[in-house]
């Protein structure tokens, strides 16, 4: 071999490497791929050292994400994932060494709101990318003007944002309707497509039937064609499939219908457009999308979107076809993601909008107190699984507890509360971390003789039991009238003393919001009603310090649990 030769393959083994080890090839691995693979190398290695080491050298400094696109620029046949440091590990997507770059897109109807369920969706696209050094795109799937909003292009937006979510390109697939237009014209052409005038019911029986339509035996001439989709004929576009297939998807699915509605982005510029099965698969093919992630509900169609995308290859619109990925919806006990039952949730006035906090969208999560980092956790810890899953929200909460508990400062607050005095106290104040363990700073907290308390805490006390206010000193109950009367009686904590909860004479009034998902009923048509009682308010006596706090801020109060605020005297209770 000739000296570049040798440099070529040193070069090649020590990227593979680096790349599979967080950036750092081993010269060892190195030097045993290249005998591997030049077994006439071995006898020579020892003079090789000194070219091979420089290289490694010179790879080891690159940044990871350098290292791989390097080696998918100039060795495309040793295509590397990085390696899995994550939590949660995903695993290999299918094909992958058959692109020169991994491309998935997250395609939301801007219809409605996003949801936990498509939190999975945009996770997994995410993930996948950041694990092959890819792209990610968002594109919006706008092609019914008749649920689209502005409003909800905006939002999803904002949520993907807010979700720290980058996209490398963001498209709209109203934008590709006269590449569309082109496309169908071809499959025309080669016999794929045809007008049919059928009514809608005749067309749903003949399905039923497996019955072919009488539309599909005849051509559509270029001016029936051409009419069509300039709208001067009625009917709709089908697919030439197999009317007999046990797979319904395949019995000549509608490609185009009009839509005789003005769009937010194009207005009245198109009256026809693709179905979701026809806009999918072109889309995809024309951005280059190496992997289309579907969820389930998408499985039956799997097989026109192949064939749609092999009509497409054939037609030269694609350099590889897209492979299709499948993972399980992501449903939540206690609160619909579908849109539907959301819109009729808001229809029967049970909430106000798509913000409501029992709801599981990402704006009402955001409101509740959820963030980011307990959201994504959550999500990414199921995976890529095809079962069907619809998790407690306790799960979910669990995810966002430990996400905040390390940055959330903790208060005292007192539902219902009843007055305690304590008479012979020795202090004027008491100074108190806002974490038992994190250095999230303190206050001083001004002590008379005057408490606030729970009655749960007193109800179950005896005259002349003794009992602790936490992290303060120790009492003993004297009288339980009106205003219970005790005596301070130590400081120093004894550990068989019932600690209760307290707030000093300055507190202040508030409220707490509380949200039950586990307050509901599902009906056997598969309509979801939030039960009264899931939304609450509790009132109580907040220690002072907490007039401070402004809207958005997040706390925990003591033995109830983990708020964030809403206004000056109010807070949500986003879980316990």
């Amino acid at each position: 071999m000739t000296k570049s030769e040798i440099e070529e393959l040193v070069f090649k083994h020590s990227l593979f490497n680096a790349s599979q080890h967080e950036g750092k090839a081993n010269l060892g691995s190195v030097i045993n791929k290249i005998i591997a693979e030049k077994p006439e190398l071995k006898s020579d290695i020892k003079n090789l050292m000194n070219e091979i080491k420089p290289i490694i050298e010179k790879i080891n400094s690159m940044g990871l994400d350098e290292q791989i696109k390097l080696l998918q620029k100039d060795f495309p046949d040793m295509k590397s994932e990085t390696k899995n440091t994550e939590k949660f590990p995903l695993p290999s997507l299918p094909n992958f060494n058959s692109y020169e770059t991994i491309v998935t897109r997250f395609s939301p109807n801007p219809n409605g709101h996003l949801h936990i369920g498509h939190v999975k969706a945009f996770r997994l696209d995410f993930r996948y990318t950041q694990k092959h050094a890819g792209k990610f795109f968002l594109r919006f799937d706008d092609t019914n003007p008749v649920a689209i909003k502005t409003e909800f292009y905006n939002e999803i937006l904002e949520n993907l944002d807010w979700m720290g979510i980058k996209p490398d390109q963001i498209t709209y697939t109203s934008d590709y309707l006269d590449e569309i237009y082109k496309i169908a014209t071809q499959m025309f052409h080669d016999n794929h497509l045809y007008i049919c005038e059928c009514k809608s019911d005749m067309i749903k029986n003949n399905r039923l039937k497996k019955q072919i339509c009488e539309h599909n035996l005849s051509d559509n001439s270029d001016k029936q064609i051409s009419d069509f989709l300039s709208s001067r004929i009625s009917g709709v576009v089908r697919f030439k499939g197999d009317m007999k297939s046990n797979n319904t998807a395949m019995r000549d699915p509608v490609m185009l219908r009009s839509v005789d509605e003005e769009h937010p982005r194009t207005g009245k510029k198109y009256s026809i457009w693709p179905t979701y099965d026809l806009a999918a698969p072109i889309t995809d093919c024309l951005e280059g999308v190496s992997h289309a992630l579907r969820s389930k509900e998408f499985e039956l169609r799997d097989e026109l979107y192949n064939e749609i995308t092999q009509i497409l290859s054939d037609q030269g619109k694609v350099k590889s076809r897209p492979s299709l990925v499948s993972f399980s919806r992501l449903s939540m006990k206690g609160s619909p993601t579908s849109k539907s039952n959301i819109k009729s949730l808001i229809d029967k006035g049970q909430i106000d909008n798509w913000h409501d906090i029992r709801l599981v969208t990402l704006s009402a999560l955001h409101k509740r107190g959820f963030i980011p980092e307990g959201i994504s956790n959550f999500v990414d810890s199921l995976g890529l699984s095809k079962s069907e899953s619809s998790p407690d929200f306790e799960l979910l909460a669990s995810f966002n507890r430990k996400a905040r508990d390390k940055s959330d400062k903790r208060y005292f607050f007192v539902p219902n509360p009843i007055k305690l005095k304590v008479n012979n106290i020795p202090i004027k104040s008491v100074t108190l971390k806002h974490h038992p363990t994190e250095n999230l700073g303190d206050r001083t907290i001004d002590i008379s003789d005057e408490f606030f308390v729970s009655p749960d805490d007193i109800n179950s006390l005896n005259e002349g039991d003794e009992v602790r206010l936490m992290d303060l000193f120790n009492i003993k109950i004297i009288n339980k009238s009106s205003t219970v009367t005790t005596e301070y009686t130590s400081t120093e904590p004894i550990s068989s003393l019932k600690k209760i909860h307290w707030v000093a004479h300055d507190g202040i009034n508030f409220n707490l919001l509380i949200p039950d998902n586990e307050k509901y009923t599902v009906s056997s048509d598969g309509s979801f009603e939030f039960l009264p009682d899931s939304l609450t308010t509790h009132s109580g006596i907040a220690e002072s310090k907490c007039k401070n706090l402004s809207e958005g801020d997040m706390l925990q109060f003591n033995r109830i649990g983990f708020c964030r605020v809403i206004s000056a005297d109010s807070a949500i209770l986003s879980h316990k």
